[in-house]
């Protein structure tokens, strides 16, 4: 009996010490969600936190299959004990609602972007060092690099996002109106 405990309590610190903070009834509401969204089965679901997005009141994660080779990862988040998926401008405005109080520009630059249905996929620049190749072209065109902003009311937030797939660099101008959901402008630079 005390071989068990030992084992268990080795295996309790190791996650402790990887900083995994996920149970597993949370994993399993986010690996229900992914299965109901994607039709996969829910124990073939792989789900990770982000922890960098990790605010007070909510956590976010990321699902992806964990026996297909399926290229993308679906986004969720946990408020208040509820699953919210990618969607239109009211579900990020409710995750915005829920979660952004004294978060940064570029923290809801990803939030946006991992959550409208419009940017699902997009790489939010926040650094022009990043990715320099982006900065030169940015250089070249007569352009300016422009890391997230976002004005005093929080009503508009402004960023760059790069579609890693096809290369194309976006301006991305967002908009909210109290009470309202979330408007997005995708604009490409090149």
């Amino acid at each position: 009996m005390f071989l068990f405990w030992t084992i268990v309590g080795l295996s309790v610190g190791a996650k402790a010490a990887d900083g995994t903070t996920m149970d597993e009834k949370t994993r399993r509401k986010i690996a229900e969600a992914a299965s109901r969204a994607n039709g996969w089965d829910v124990d073939q679901v792989r789900v990770d936190e982000t922890e960098e997005l990790r605010r007070p009141a909510c956590s976010f994660y990321t699902a992806s299959h964990a026996v297909l080779p399926i290229p993308y990862q679906a986004d969720y988040a946990l408020i208040n004990g509820s699953v919210v998926g990618a969607g239109d401008g009211t579900v990020v405005a409710k995750i915005l609602d829920s979660c952004s109080s004294g978060a940064s520009p570029d923290w809801w630059a990803e939030i946006v972007t991992r959550f409208h249905q419009n940017l699902i996929g997009g790489l939010v620049l926040t650094d022009e060092n990043r990715r320099t190749d982006i900065t030169r072209k940015l250089q070249k065109a007569g352009k300016a690099f422009e890391p997230p902003s976002l004005d005093k009311e929080k009503r508009s937030l402004t960023y760059m996002m790069l579609n890693p797939e096809t290369y194309v660099l976006y301006r991305i101008q967002v908009t909210r109106n109290p009470g309202g959901p979330v408007e997005v402008v995708k604009t490409k630079v090149f």
